[in-house]
């Protein structure tokens, strides 16, 4: 049986929070997208980006690509967020990196909208609460209890 830190780990379980928030934003993203297929396929069709011949395979393979791409990121911020809270301090520089590979990739989509706004202040708000020295101190006491 694991003993909890004298240290508070408030700060830990809300940086976790953040994670899994973000993790599950990640997911309704793509289940959404999925819902509203038929009025993306609309909005293609009208903007001409492909021939009318050519949509419904164009449609597929990009709600393909976004499904693999955001449940991706869901599953290893889950992951990591996890080991962080079992106080493996090397996974806070392990989110950074996931996380901004994350919005590098969507910001070099050349799309900026609600989405993207969500998971930037979602990603903001947890390596904030990831980086708090309370975070860092329980990390800390966590490392020394092993």
């Amino acid at each position: 049986m694991s003993k909890e830190p004298a240290v508070s780990a408030k700060s830990v379980r809300t940086a976790v929070a953040v994670w899994l928030a973000l993790a599950t934003f990640c997911t309704l993203d793509v289940l959404l997208t999925w819902l509203e297929q038929t009025n993306i396929r609309k909005a293609v069709v009208d903007a001409g980006i492909v021939p009318p011949e050519s949509v419904d395979a164009f449609l597929n393979n990009v709600l393909w690509q976004k499904t693999i791409f955001q449940l991706g990121f869901a599953v290893v911020y889950i992951v990591l967020a996890v080991l962080l809270r079992k106080g493996f301090a090397w996974s806070r520089v392990a989110l950074i990196a996931a996380s901004v590979f994350h919005v590098f990739l969507l910001l070099s989509g050349g799309s900026f909208n609600a989405v993207l706004i969500l998971i930037l202040a979602l990603v903001t708000g947890a390596l904030m609460m990831t980086w708090r020295q309370s975070t860092t101190d329980w990390l800390a006491t966590a490392r020394e209890a092993r």
